[in-house]
């Protein structure tokens, strides 16, 4: 329900450029709540093409899973991940990490809800 939501954003420019747990920590879903990510927005200050990949992390079964995996933009370009009123849930513990090529210049900025859920 709208009246329960707490509304959070995060951003982080990447510079890691290896996933998993080496990845750049973008957002952690908080304990006894759940978040639906619903702006994921990825941009390049590079000036030619580069590639970056993002992951969610589920704290229940310790796995990284792509969201996006080795994907070019051009640069100085911009991309929305989520589109359309689509979300993305995460459980308490779950992250979204992020990582790039080397030299690159992405930018990461997410927004969206945390629900409480008492235990």
């Amino acid at each position: 329900m709208l009246s329960d939501a707490k509304f959070f954003s995060a951003a982080k420019d990447l510079t890691a450029t290896a996933g998993g747990a080496s990845g750049n920590v973008i957002y952690t879903c908080p304990n006894n709540f759940v978040s639906l990510i619903k702006f994921l927005h990825v941009s390049s200050g590079s000036s030619s093409t580069k590639k970056y990949s993002l992951q969610w992390y589920e704290a229940s079964t310790t796995t990284y899973h792509f969201i996006i995996d080795e994907h070019s933009v051009a640069g100085n370009g911009i991309e929305e991940v989520i589109e359309g009123g689509a979300y993305l849930a995460l459980s308490a513990g779950d992250k979204i990490v992020g990582f790039e090529d080397s030299s690159s210049d992405f930018h990461v900025i997410l927004s969206g809800e945390e629900h409480y859920q008492p235990t």
